[in-house]
């Protein structure tokens, strides 16, 4: 994979639910290429009403290791109106360190997402959006992004597509007009940097 820019993202508090959790929330331990998408437009200033406009970017994805778990007694929506509240507990995630690169691929965007997020870290004040930067819920705010590249020898736990057996089954492209989405199958393969952008690039879309 021939990437056009390299981050790496801190979370400090976050959690990732696994589509099949009931009442028990546990959380996979490592971000959804869709939450990761989502973050990067919200980084943009880029509206959900134009999430289309990078769609087939190229994206790979690792940690530098799996983050702590803790646990939480929170108040948890139930259904699906708003009051439909009740108290359980949640698994979180404490410390996460993400690196993300992206190339063009099949973005038809102008200028590209990969050009947009450069020019948003080098010039945040151009950048108009509404709130903080979270990754996943709005409550789970972003600490830091910074363009940076790891160490071609660097080992690191990349999210590897894996159609056939791999363990995580985990939201690509989200469609929220029509509630629905694309998943794909994931392992994390400790993998140093320059096997993991051979081996675990994929399309978000």
């Amino acid at each position: 994979m021939k990437t056009e820019i390299s981050l790496f993202v801190e979370v400090p508090i976050c959690a990732f639910r696994p589509y099949e959790s009931r009442e028990y929330q546990d959380t996979y331990p490592a971000p959804p290429p869709s939450s990761v998408y989502g973050m990067l437009l919200s980084l943009c200033g880029v509206g959900r009403d134009q999430k289309d406009r990078h769609r087939g970017v190229i994206m790979a994805l690792a940690i530098e290791s799996e983050p702590v778990r803790s646990k939480v007694f929170r108040k948890l929506r139930r259904g699906k109106e708003l009051g439909d509240l009740r108290p359980d507990y949640q698994d979180i995630l404490l410390g996460l360190s993400l690196w993300v690169w992206l190339a063009d691929g099949n973005d038809q965007g102008s200028p590209k997402l990969p050009a947009l997020v450069a020019e948003a870290i080098e010039h945040p004040a151009t950048v108009k959006r509404f709130g903080g930067l979270s990754l996943g819920e709005s409550s789970y705010l972003v600490n830091s992004v910074r363009i940076s590249q790891p160490s071609a020898e660097q080992r690191l736990l990349f999210l590897k597509p894996d159609e056939t057996g791999g363990f995580y089954s985990l939201p690509v492209w989200i469609d929220h007009a029509k509630n629905q989405s694309i998943r794909r199958r994931f392992d994390l393969k400790e993998l140093s940097v320059a096997e993991g952008l051979a081996a675990c690039c994929f399309f978000v879309e």
